[in-house]
């Protein structure tokens, strides 16, 4: 689709957004090909599968009354069926952090999620290599785990921002005036202050405590190379991609400094912001939690909905609960929808935005009722820079592991890796 000044002024939300003077707003000449991004949505407490599955397989499928709201992507989508996690029973907790890893991280070691790996391939040369986001606070000590999607080699999660004009911020304010530089010269300073004295402490610390100080250098590297990218911002390489919308044109689009109260505003400033960074390749991995895994958030603002979204889970098969289940995943699926069709508008070169990134989209678990974790609701969206064959129903064969699917992604984002998590072979997505 063609981009004009006025379908990009249109802007997200229904902002003005104040484009640079020089871009071209007729045909791109640059033949230079944008990045593939990656993007992950984790939607809480599963769904009711009858009313999740699509019927019909391959390219013949009609879409499923959850999926509804994807019918004119529907040759942008990927469902993919039959995926279990783990084992066929288990809960919230174990699901929610298996989403990305293909195992839990209760009580165990498991592997890093595919987010972070994916970041760690193709996010070191944008701003913010990760982009985590999430819209309710972590739940009490023993449900952090159900609280987030994101893991590190050494088990530590990577916690979701919560606070759209701080992710805003992180992304989008001028890193290259003096000031801001002043004042990252100085929290380095600091940094390799603490981290020296930290590594003289090394030799005399037990195995135990050696462990920790590892999990500890682990979780400020993201920090550290924040702030080197702050001092010394990457340089474009000549002649190379430059995205249409430039970060520094984001400002009129900055948040409110408080958090919405309408969870619709809310959610919707989030997946914003992650359209934004993509857009300005400020960032190409972005992950955004819909909800803790374990999430009780009130759709009451829903016609015909009168609970909760953990209690309609558990419906016990009561039509009135299945009925507010299928309105709240649709609810979801609605979110994804809007997302999509911003992202299909922008124009990258002859492919737009949605062409040029792969969404996963979906849970952990299958549906809360029994905690299942058999054929989980998956899907992808958009074509991965033109690798990804979609507009297809892929049902794999009966409780294939989840971890197949897992790698099969890290493999269409070009992480090198022959087995994840619980894998046994792949899911072809090509």
């Amino acid at each position: 689709m063609k981009q004009t000044r006025r379908t990009m002024l249109r802007g997200l939300g229904g902002a003005v957004i104040g484009l640079p003077a020089l871009e071209c707003f007729g045909e791109v000449t640059d033949k230079t090909q944008a990045p593939v991004r990656f993007g992950a949505m984790f939607m809480p407490n599963g769904v009711n599968p009858p009313d999740w599955v699509p019927k019909g397989v391959g390219e013949d499928f009609e879409l499923s009354p959850i999926l509804a709201p994807l019918k004119d992507h529907h040759s942008n989508i990927t469902v993919v069926s039959n995926l279990m996690n783990e084992t066929p029973s288990s809960d919230h907790i174990k699901l929610t952090s298996a989403f990305l890893c293909g195992q839990n991280h209760v009580g165990q070691k498991s592997e890093a999620s595919i987010d972070h790996l994916i970041a760690q391939k193709i996010g070191g040369s944008s701003r913010v290599p990760h982009l985590r986001l999430g819209t309710e606070p972590p739940r009490a000590q023993g449900y952090l785990t159900c609280s987030n999607v994101s893991w590190n080699e050494d088990n530590v999660l990577l916690a979701p921002e919560l606070n759209p004009r701080v992710a805003f911020d992180r992304m989008f304010r001028d890193f290259n005036s003096p000031e801001v530089r002043r004042k990252a010269l100085s929290q380095r300073s600091i940094l390799d202050a603490v981290l020296d004295r930290s590594r003289s402490l090394n030799k005399d610390l037990s195995s135990y405590d050696k462990e920790k100080m590892d999990q500890y250098f682990s979780s400020i590297r993201e920090l550290e190379e924040r702030l080197d990218k702050i001092i010394t911002p990457p340089a474009r390489v000549a002649g190379g991609w430059t995205p249409s919308l430039s970060a520094n044109s984001t400002m009129k689009l900055r948040p409110p400094e408080e958090v919405p109260d309408n969870a619709e505003v809310y959610m919707d400033a989030l997946i914003d912001i992650m359209i934004l960074g993509m857009w300005t390749d400020t960032t190409r991995v972005a992950t955004l939690m819909m909800g803790h895994g374990l999430s009780r958030k009130n759709f009451s603002f829903l016609d015909g909905v009168n609970n909760d979204h953990h209690v309609t889970s558990h419906h016990r098969n009561d039509p009135q609960l299945l009925r507010e289940y299928q309105i709240i995943s649709r609810w979801h699926v609605q979110r994804l929808q809007r997302m999509m069709d911003k992202m299909a508008v922008i124009d990258e070169g002859g492919r737009s935005l949605l062409d040029n990134t792969l969404m996963l989209f979906g849970a952990g678990m299958s549906q809360g009722n029994t905690h299942s974790g058999v054929n989980i609701p998956i899907l992808l969206a958009g074509k991965a820079g033109g690798g990804m064959k979609t507009g297809r129903h892929i049902q794999a064969a009966q409780n294939t592991q989840h971890s197949n699917f897992l790698l099969s992604v890290l493999q269409q984002m070009g992480v090198e890796r022959d087995r994840f998590g619980m894998s046994t072979s792949t899911v072809d997505l090509s």
